[in-house]
């Protein structure tokens, strides 16, 4: 008979008794995770409208944004973070609530 080549022998295995077994009661988790729809932006025109002009490529668009109160405030969309909402005016960056918002309108630039 003719020896291997290569010979590859299985680690060596070791059987021990275990004198008591003790029951352990190992719990489920139950828990489920709710997300928090409270901070969102209700009226989902607006929400696709943010999302659309929050992205790095549309962020150079400068809008109108036209409040619930009757304000209007002009300047592009920095971030939204729920219904937080940046937006960088001409020197400095303010947070509004998106639910605020009525209407996003595009800027007429001269």
């Amino acid at each position: 008979m003719e020896e291997p080549i290569l010979f590859i022998s299985s680690p060596p295995v070791y059987f021990t008794e275990i004198a008591e077994v003790k029951d352990i009661f190992l719990e489920e988790s139950t828990s489920v995770f709710v997300p928090n729809r409270s901070d969102r932006i209700l009226d989902q025109v607006i929400a696709r409208q943010l999302n659309y002009f929050s992205q790095p490529i549309n962020q150079f668009r400068t809008l109108v944004f036209h409040l619930v109160d009757g304000d209007r405030m002009v300047g592009k969309v920095a971030e939204v973070m729920g219904s937080d909402v940046k937006i960088k005016l001409s020197n400095q960056i303010t947070m509004i609530n998106g639910n605020d918002i009525k209407q996003i309108t595009i800027a007429n630039e001269i």
